[in-house]
């Protein structure tokens, strides 16, 4: 089985897996705690390359640390303790910005992002589901500013279009996308996918 977290592929086969062992452990919190990491990252943050930036780094300090868990304890617990040390981390290197939030903030934030994983887990889904049925272009327009962070005038430069109609484009992108998202939530549970 394939999975990706943050830029890290993860193979393994589920019979493999030891449920005893510390590694095996980590890894199944890797991939089910993924998402509340990226939420309280980005709520801190406030932008996809820097959430994907610190992200890395606690995904990488939780593989290297791995030792140090202790599996009678939580590892959501251990897990949003590294990722609320290297959003601390990620202020004081940002700490002109006058963006930053305050630690009590990033303890709020944390208990939110866990309290709110499931609905964020059906969002995402909903959302990955929502941009599979949208045409390529469109994908292709929000690839370039969401991922490639380019600004309305790079992308019409880069397309050649005029910067009036990739605006308007991004408009009518994003209302697709919320009613699309919104009609999947007004759904019964199991019926929006």
């Amino acid at each position: 089985m394939l999975y990706s977290v943050g830029v890290v592929r993860i193979h393994y086969r589920m019979d493999s897996i030891d449920k005893n062992s510390v590694n095996d452990i980590i890894l199944r919190q890797v991939i089910s705690e993924d998402a509340v990491v990226r939420a309280y990252v980005y709520a801190a943050t406030r932008g996809h390359r820097d959430t994907e930036d610190v992200t890395q780094e606690v995904w990488q300090i939780v593989c290297l640390r791995n030792g140090d868990y202790d599996p009678s304890r939580s590892s959501r617990a251990w897990i949003l303790r590294i990722t609320r040390l290297q959003v601390l981390k990620w202020r004081q290197a940002q700490a002109r910005s006058r963006e930053i939030l305050a630690p009590d903030v990033l303890d709020l934030l944390a208990d939110t992002a866990a309290i709110e994983k499931e609905e964020l887990s059906l969002r995402g889904q909903y959302l990955r589901d929502c941009l599979s049925r949208m045409p390529v272009s469109g994908r292709r327009l929000l690839q370039l500013r969401y991922f490639e962070g380019l600004r309305s005038a790079d992308i019409a430069e880069k397309l050649k279009r005029n910067v009036g109609a990739v605006d308007m484009a991004f408009v009518r992108l994003r209302r697709a996308l919320r009613a699309c998202i919104e009609e999947k939530l007004a759904q019964p549970l199991g019926g929006g996918l």
